[in-house]
């Protein structure tokens, strides 16, 4: 049966039916099966359902790194009805306490070891925290040698006595009761840059993901029946709609396993390659891409020819990099390139990518099978092919909206495509081609940075007049932010530490510069794309 119409736990649900034995997810030294998977999410749905009195359209927060416990909660909140508000996992205490007031939510599961760093404040959080380790689902041996590693921070949480552990929580027998949620409802709530570079929560139904999952196949150029006991590497996030749309739902939904790891590592990538000798994808950022291809252990590992395709988004990707990579694979006989694709989070990770079938060099790729793309000019002209403008998308898996934001949803679509805020060409052939981005927006590492966002929190210390935002280059990160302040206060510590506070780790500037004015515009308001541009100058970017 398609998955297209079905709620995102049903779409999991048939493939745990068709290959109940295989293995799902991969984590460390541990395999979980499909079917074992299906009863930890029924359990888990039962004690949401029964035990916590979750209901149809209650808000659940998840804000945990790619470990078992997230994949569970995030099938079990559907099964019920409810919706899985994904937050990153190393968001302030600020953040995270923000997001679940914003949307009401019902409880919140939360990475023990992020909330160990800031143990005090949340000792005042308003809600109800189900703390998550990334020890549970680990083999016995594991376990205890990483019980004994964090001894301490295992005490001292204990002994609060203020949150529940997900280890504890038990569904005394009772079993769930499946809650049907309609197309147009909202399954799943992500927080990222709107089309026009402000902070938004997108509103996701089932079918934005299983559409794009049921594209698998094509955008792999493989059958469905060669995923089976094959293996994905995910080490993208599940907060990140690339992350937990194409690397979590839609290889599992497609009988794919995933191998599970909570932070990357090109050490940890080798190993697990080495272990399971299974694995045909690699998705990531184009950084991941970079650090694999400069490790020797990777180069030069034998299971390369194992490898299928790999993928890179969330960023542009260096030609160099993919001419690096691909000419590892090359000589080692590997079938396998990297291929560029383009999406974002209101039309849901992937919507055109270069593969086998269909690739351009340079090109972000061709729209995948019931996707289709318009360039726009500031009239809402359609440009001819070669034209820059906005590129827009109309598709099946564009987002329900943005939350309590019916004027800001309005304002994005024109004849029913989405406009996407990145400015790009399409050539002669239909393949989609990336020149800027109209929104502001930094992408550091993959994730989306505001401005806007990191410039509020500077400006609410005492003595600063002004502040401006820019992008940067970073060698590690790709990009960074670096803040033009006015202030008589001329401590970078004070702000850095702030920002520390109220914003995730990407975003904390990576330079600070006190100047004496900031350029303006017309209408008297900071002139951000001047600053910029001398920026670049500066450095000859």
């Amino acid at each position: 049966m398609t998955i297209e119409y079905l709620t995102l736990y049903q779409a999991y649900r048939q493939a745990a039916l068709n290959t109940p034995d295989e293995t799902a997810i991969y984590y460390y030294n541990n395999k979980i099966s499909f079917s074992k998977l299906l009863d930890q999410i029924d359990e888990m749905a039962s004690i949401l359902q029964n035990m916590y009195r979750i209901e149809k359209g209650d808000v659940v927060l998840v804000s945990l790194p790619n470990i078992p416990q997230t994949i569970i909660l995030f099938y079990a909140i559907n099964k019920i009805g409810a919706i899985s508000n994904m937050v990153h996992p190393n968001s302030p205490f600020e953040v995270i306490q923000k997001y679940y007031d914003d949307a009401n939510c019902k409880m919140a599961f939360l990475f023990d070891m992020r909330v160990y760093k800031e143990l005090k404040s949340y000792m005042d959080f308003r809600g109800t925290v189900v703390l998550c380790g990334a020890g549970s689902f680990l083999t016995l041996r594991d376990k205890r040698h990483y019980a004994f590693a964090n001894r301490r921070m295992s005490r001292e949480l204990k002994a609060t006595h203020r949150f529940l552990g997900y280890r504890k929580l038990k569904s005394n027998g009772l079993i769930s009761k499946e809650v049907e949620i309609g197309q147009d409802e909202t399954s799943v709530l992500l927080h990222s840059a709107s089309t026009t570079g402000i902070s938004k929560t997108i509103c996701l139904g089932a079918k934005s993901f299983n559409f794009t999952a049921s594209r698998i196949p094509e955008i792999m150029c493989m059958y469905p029946e060669d995923f089976i006991g094959k293996s994905l590497i995910s080490v993208l996030p599940s907060f990140h709609g690339f992350g937990l749309c194409m690397t979590m739902h839609a290889p599992l939904v497609n009988s794919f396993g995933i191998i599970m790891i909570p932070k990357f590592s090109s050490k940890m990538v080798v190993k697990m390659m080495n272990k399971y000798k299974n694995v045909i994808c690699i998705c990531g950022v184009p950084n991941i891409f970079k650090a694999l291809i400069n490790d020797q252990k990777f180069y030069n590992n034998r299971h390369l020819k194992t490898l299928r395709s790999c993928f890179s988004g969330g960023d542009t990707l260096s030609m160099i990099v993919k001419e690096n990579f691909d000419t590892a694979m090359i000589r080692k006989n590997s079938k396998c390139r990297l291929f560029e694709g383009y999406g974002l989070t209101e039309a849901l990770s992937v919507c055109c990518v270069n593969t086998h079938r269909r690739h351009k060099y340079g090109s972000i790729g061709y729209p995948i099978s019931g996707v289709s793309f318009k360039i726009l000019d500031e009239n809402n002209v359609e440009l001819e092919p070669g034209k820059i403008g906005e590129i827009s998308i109309k598709s099946e898996n564009s987002m329900l909206g943005y939350f309590n934001d019916e004027e800001a949803t309005k304002a994005t679509y024109v004849d029913g495509y989405l406009k996407t805020g990145d400015l790009g060409y399409m050539d002669e052939d239909g393949f989609l081609y990336f020149t800027a981005r109209k929104k502001r927006v930094i992408k550091v590492n993959g994730v989306a940075v505001f401005p806007h966002e990191i410039e509020s929190v500077i400006l609410g210390l005492s003595g600063v007049q002004g502040v401006c935002v820019v992008q940067i280059p970073d060698e590690k990160t790709v990009n960074a932010a670096k803040a033009f302040v006015v202030s008589n206060n001329k401590d970078p510590e004070r702000i850095k530490n702030e920002c520390r506070k109220k914003l995730i780790s990407w975003a904390i500037p990576r330079e600070i510069e006190f100047v004496k004015s900031l350029p303006q515009t017309r209408y008297h308001k900071t002139d951000y794309r001047k600053m910029q541009e001398l920026e670049n100058e500066r450095r000859k970017a």
